[in-house]
């Protein structure tokens, strides 16, 4: 019987580690500052947020459209760093929620960036969520 003893030691060591390695996430996708949600085929998605990583950049002009709301072909580490959610020099965590079009969606000037207004109905919406609680975003 104390033969076995190491073996079920041995055998239990095994599936600890794998249930270890189940529970290790994976860096959330790193995108550049063109990528949106429809360049990602997040259209549709309604209520579903997705995280993503933003590098330090710059964002493209006129590659985000709406304020609060933004249109699905807006840069998400553009509209991110509109929303205040990242710093455009340090990159950082970004979380969004796709949402329904829209109507129409308002421009303005947030954070050293203006997003453009699009008075038009669109098929597809996000928006920046805080990711707060996932320890990531905007550097202090």
């Amino acid at each position: 019987m104390n033969a076995l003893r190491p073996l079920a030691a041995l055998a239990l060591a095994s599936a600890l580690a794998s249930c270890q390695r189940a529970h290790i996430v994976a860096q959330p996708p790193l995108l550049d500052w063109r990528t949106s949600p429809l360049d990602l085929n997040l259209r549709g998605m309604n209520g579903k947020s997705y995280l993503f990583r933003c590098p330090a950049g710059k964002p493209v002009p006129e590659s985000v459209a709406g304020s609060g709301v933004y249109t699905d072909a807006s840069s998400i580490c553009a509209a991110a760093a509109h929303a205040g959610a990242i710093d455009a020099q340090h990159g950082g965590l970004v979380m969004i929620q796709i949402l329904a079009g829209q109507s129409d969606y308002r421009g303005s000037a947030q954070n050293f960036i203006r997003s453009i207004a699009y008075p038009h109905a669109w098929g597809g919406s996000f928006a920046v969520l805080s990711v707060a609680d996932s320890g990531g975003g905007k550097k202090p």
